[in-house]
């Protein structure tokens, strides 16, 4: 479920958030690196996006124009890293059967 990065309300809308909406509980703004699926605090620039490298805002926790920014879903997150996982534990299974 997607929600806000500072007080974790839910968005229950259906998309993402407008480039101005801001969180209906705190008052954040929604529309900022922090609910973005390519932010990453340890990441250059913030970002594993690298084209939205370019549009580099200010302060990632504060509302932005980015047009690279995709409403973080942490569910669809968690799902594509356990599928990384599996088949990460495939290749090593295949490659450790044929070294024997």
């Amino acid at each position: 479920m997607k929600k806000c990065h500072h007080c974790g309300e839910p968005w229950r809308e259906a998309g993402s958030p407008g480039s101005r909406e801001d969180c209906l509980k705190c008052g954040y703004a929604l529309h900022a690196c922090g609910n973005c699926r390519f932010y990453d605090k340890d990441a250059l620039e913030w970002c594993r996006e690298p084209m939205a490298r370019q549009e580099k805002p200010f302060d990632p926790v504060k509302f932005n124009s980015c047009s690279w920014f995709l409403f973080l879903d942490p569910e669809e997150v968690n799902s594509d890293l356990e599928k990384s996982k599996s088949a990460r534990i495939a290749l090593e299974k295949l490659f450790n059967s044929q070294m024997r």
